[in-house]
């Protein structure tokens, strides 16, 4: 999730589910592959992990492993411009006469250099 907030400029707000063994209905008609016997009602089967992280990576709230919880968290909206700033993905210094992505529908060679035709003078 930081991954994704430090790379889009944004906050992410994960929510993930939590839930006990009791939660799901008795065994025969939902068996968690092999582990049946070793769970008790109160036996965490899925541990949450809900979180809500800045544009800058900054982890605002949570993760919570340990129970359903309700996370929340104070959000400065100018982070995203700040933060767009020092890292745009997609924005100014995006060069593509450098470096672009075509798709072709048929089989083509893997590797393909090219060079311009004409070279220029003076020093490089």
């Amino acid at each position: 999730m930081t991954h994704i907030a430090l790379e889009g400029g944004c906050f992410v707000l994960s929510a993930s589910q939590f839930c006990r063994r009791k939660d799901y209905p008795p065994p025969p008609e939902y068996v968690f592959s092999g582990t049946e016997k070793d769970l008790t009602p109160d036996s965490i089967v899925c541990a949450g992990g809900s979180v809500i992280i800045s544009p800058s990576g900054t982890v605002l709230a949570g993760p919570n492993y340990d129970e359903e919880a309700l996370i929340s968290a104070d959000l400065d909206l100018g982070e995203i411009a700040r933060e767009k700033f020092g890292f745009d993905v997609v924005g100014h210094y995006s060069r593509p006469e450098v470096l672009s992505l075509i798709v072709r529908d048929h089989p083509t060679r893997p590797v393909t250099f090219t060079s311009t035709s004409e070279k220029t003078d003076g020093p490089c």
